[in-house]
C-alpha cells in the first residue's frame, strides 16, 4: 500500500480565516488605521530577506473594512505578472491589537510568511493536480503551512525588534475572539488551534506545558461530549500530570472514568441496583484554572472515578476556592447509586444534600444552567422517587432550557429519561387511571430513546408487564423506533492488544514516548512534516504531522475496533480484519450507504462511513483494512 512519492505540490491557505462577527455598519478605515499598520509593514520588510518566485516586490498592504477580524496574503495577476498585497481589517487593528504595533507584528509578519514560502501558487497547484480528492492530506499540509508563517512572523518580528509580550497578546487575542475548536475539530479545518499554535512556538517549558493542557483540556471536553470516554480520559489524565492542582481536569477525569464504568454495566447490572434512569452527558466545566497568565461491572473503574472527583473537591478546599462544584458533588452521588457492591443509598443522600444545600443559600449556584439543575434534580429522583412536585420543577427546568438555542435535543433526552421514571413511580400506585398514564409514558419513552441504552430492555420488560396488568396487548419491540445502521458513536481511537490506546489528534509526541521509534517511516510529501509510522508487530500504520490523522489497520496483528451505541451502556461490536464483507455491511451498511472515495492516494479507493469516522477495503469478500480518520468534506 504505501510507497515514498516525489511530489512539490502542496496546499496551504493563505489567510487567517476566522471570523469574530460583524462590527458596527459605520465602522471605516482612519488614517489611524492605516499609519499603524504602514510603519510596522515597513519595519518588516526591512529586516526581511527578499523571498525568489516574486517579480514585483516589496508588497503593498492595505487596511480594509470586512466587518469581522482577519488577515490576508495573495497576490493578483497585472498584465501577466503575480503582484503580491497584504491586507488586515480594521477590526483586527481595533479588537486584536488595540492599535498595538508588538501585537500587529505578528499578524502582519506571519502573512508575509505565507509570501515568503509561496504558499497561495502552491495550494492553486494542488487543487489542479488533485481537484477536491485527498482532503486529509491538503488540510494537513495547510495547518502545517500555518506553523511554518507563524514561525516565520514570529522570527521576523523579534527580528525587527518587536517583543515576546506582543506574541502573547496577539495570540490570546485571536484566541478569546474567534470560534473555539478543540485539537480533533481541527482535523478538519485548515488551521491548526491556537493552542497549539502557541505550543508550537514557545520555547519555555512552563508557557508549552500551559497552552498544551489548554489543547488537551478543551479536546477532552469535547469527546464527553460526544461520549468518547477512554479517549477524554487520556486527554484529562495528561493535563492532571502536568497541572496536577487544575481542579477541573479531576472533575472531568472522574466523569470520564464513571462513564467508562457506566459503559459496562447492562440492563441486567441496572436490574440489581433497582434504581430510576440516570442521565448523563453534555455538562463539563472550562479550565478557569488554566487560562494563561501570560460490559459488566468494574470496581477498579469506579474507584478511580470516586478518587478523581475526591481530588477535586480536595483541590477545592486547599485552595480556597469559592466554586462548590456541584457536578462533581452531584456526579459523586450518581457513582454511589452504582456502587460496585451494591447501591449505597446513604452516601448517594449526603451529596445530593449537600448540592440541595448550595442551591437554597447560594445565590450564584441559584442561576445554574436549567439542563444541569434539570439531570441533577432526575439523577436524585432515580434514588427518592418522583413526586408530582420534582416533576413540574424539572419540566419546567427543561421548558427553560429550550428557550435557548440548540439546547433542544438534550432537553428532550432528558424529557425521555423523566418519562420513564414518572413511569416507574406511577406503576406502583395501584391506581388504575395512573396506570394507564404509566402506560404512555413507557410507550413514549421506548420510542424517543435509543434501544440500545440498557435502560430500553428494562423499560421495556415493565412495560409488558403493566400492559399485561391492565389487559392491554403490548405492542412488539419491533414496532418502536430500531436503530439504524448510522446509531453508532464514532470511532477515535484504537486500543492495542497491549492495552496502550492511539487516538486521533493525539501529539505525535506522546504516540512515540508510548509505542517507541516506528519500524518504518515513509514520508509522503517530500520535504514536509508529513509521514506513514508502520508498526509491523502491532500491525498498524499511523499518519501523522505533528499529531495523529489516521490509524490504519493493515495486518493480521492488527487489533480489532470496538464500536458502541451512543446513551449509557449502549450496545457494541467488533470490526476486525478477515470479517465477512456481509457482517460488516449488516452493522454498518452496504456501499449504497457510503461514499466511495480516495483517503490518501489517488490510486486507492475505500469505502468511507463518514459519521462513523471509519473506512474498509475488503478483498476477496473479507475486510482487507480498516482506517480510523476524520475525513474533511469536500
Amino acid at each position: 500500500m504505501f510507497r515514498i512519492r516525489s511530489m512539490k505540490l502542496i496546499a496551504c491557505c493563505a489567510a487567517l480565516m476566522f471570523s469574530l462577527g460583524a462590527r458596527a455598519a459605520d465602522a471605516e478605515v482612519t488614517e489611524r488605521h492605516k499609519k499603524v499598520v504602514e510603519e510596522v509593514f515597513q519595519r518588516l520588510l526591512a529586516v526581511m530577506e527578499t523571498p525568489d518566485g516574486w517579480e514585483v516586490w516589496p508588497p503593498e498592504v492595505t487596511v480594509v473594512d470586512k466587518g469581522f477580524a482577519n488577515a490576508f496574503a495573495g497576490f493578483r495577476t497585472e498584465d501577466g505578472v503575480d503582484v503580491p498585497y497584504v491586507e488586515i481589517t480594521v477590526t483586527t487593528v481595533e479588537e486584536i491589537a488595540d492599535y498595538d504595533p508588538d501585537t500587529l507584528a505578528f499578524t502582519l509578519g506571519h502573512e508575509l510568511g505565507h509570501l515568503f514560502f509561496d504558499h497561495n501558487h502552491q495550494s492553486i497547484e494542488f487543487r489542479e493536480q488533485f481537484g477536491d480528492k485527498l482532503q486529509t492530506i491538503r488540510l494537513a499540509c495547510n495547518r502545517e503551512q500555518e506553523l511554518e508563517a507563524d514561525l516565520f512572523g514570529m522570527q521576523l518580528a523579534f527580528k525587527a525588534g518587536y517583543s515576546r509580550q506582543g506574541l502573547i497578546k496577539d495570540l490570546d487575542g485571536w484566541r478569546e475572539n474567534t470560534t473555539p475548536y478543540c485539537r480533533f475539530e481541527g482535523l478538519s479545518v485548515s488551521h491548526p488551534t491556537w493552542e497549539d499554535r502557541a505550543t508550537y512556538l514557545f520555547d519555555d517549558e512552563r508557557q508549552q506545558s500551559l497552552w498544551r493542557s489548554l489543547s488537551s483540556f478543551q479536546t477532552g471536553v469535547m469527546f464527553l461530549e460526544n461520549q468518547h470516554y477512554l479517549h477524554a480520559q487520556l486527554c484529562f489524565e495528561n493535563v492532571t500530570v502536568e497541572f496536577p492542582e487544575c481542579y477541573e481536569a479531576w472533575a472531568n477525569l472522574g466523569y470520564a472514568l464513571l462513564m467508562r464504568y457506566c459503559d459496562g454495566l447492562d440492563a441486567e447490572d441496572l436490574k440489581n441496583f433497582d434504581i430510576g434512569h440516570l442521565v448523563v452527558g453534555g455538562f463539563y466545566r472550562r479550565p478557569g484554572s488554566l487560562e494563561p497568565t501570560v460490559r459488566g461491572v468494574d470496581p477498579d473503574l469506579w474507584f478511580e472515578a470516586v478518587g478523581a472527583f475526591r481530588e477535586a473537591l480536595r483541590l477545592k478546599e486547599r485552595l480556597g476556592l469559592k466554586d462548590d462544584l456541584l457536578m462533581v458533588k452531584a456526579n459523586l452521588a450518581v457513582a454511589y447509586l452504582i456502587h460496585p457492591a451494591g447501591k449505597d443509598v446513604g452516601q448517594a443522600e449526603r451529596w445530593f444534600d449537600e448540592v440541595f444545600t448550595a442551591l437554597r443559600n447560594n445565590p450564584e449556584d441559584s442561576q445554574l444552567d436549567p439542563l444541569v439543575h434539570a439531570s441533577i434534580l432526575i439523577n436524585s429522583g432515580s434514588a427518592r422517587g418522583f413526586d408530582s412536585d420534582l416533576v413540574v420543577q424539572t419540566l419546567g427546568l427543561l421548558a427553560e432550557a429550550k428557550t435557548k438555542r440548540g439546547n433542544d435535543l438534550v432537553a428532550t433526552a432528558l424529557e425521555t429519561a423523566l418519562q420513564f421514571n414518572q413511569a416507574r413511580t406511577l406503576v406502583t400506585s395501584g391506581d388504575p387511571a395512573k396506570q394507564m398514564t404509566a402506560l404512555a409514558l413507557f410507550e413514549k419513552y421506548l420510542d424517543g430513546m435509543t434501544s440500545a441504552s440498557s435502560w430500553w430492555p428494562i423499560a421495556y420488560e415493565q412495560y409488558v408487564q403493566l400492559s399485561k396488568a391492565v389487559g392491554k396487548a403490548p405492542k412488539a419491540e419491533s414496532e418502536f423506533k430500531q436503530l439504524g445502521i448510522k446509531d453508532w458513536r464514532p470511532v477515535t481511537a484504537v486500543e492495542l492488544t497491549d492495552g496502550k490506546t492511539i487516538g486521533l489528534s493525539q501529539p505525535l509526541k506522546e504516540v512515540l514516548k508510548t509505542l517507541g521509534p516506528a519500524d518504518v517511516e515513509i514520508p509522503v510529501i517530500e520535504g514536509k512534516n508529513l509521514k506513514y509510522y508502520k508498526y509491523e508487530e502491532l500491525g498498524i500504520t499511523i499518519l501523522a504531522t505533528r499529531e495523529v490523522l489516521a490509524v490504519i489497520l493493515d495486518s493480521e496483528k492488527a487489533p480489532a475496533v470496538k464500536i458502541q451505541r451512543p446513551g449509557l451502556g449502549g450496545d457494541d461490536a467488533t470490526l476486525e480484519l478477515g470479517m465477512n464483507r456481509g457482517v460488516l455491511e449488516g452493522l454498518l451498511g452496504s456501499d449504497w450507504d457510503v461514499e466511495i472515495t480516495n483517503l490518501f492516494q489517488l490510486d486507492e479507493l475505500h469505502q468511507l462511513y463518514r459519521d462513523l469516522g471509519l473506512a474498509v477495503q475488503f478483498e476477496d469478500g473479507v475486510v482487507s483494512e480498516l482506517v480510523i480518520s476524520v475525513v474533511p468534506l469536500k
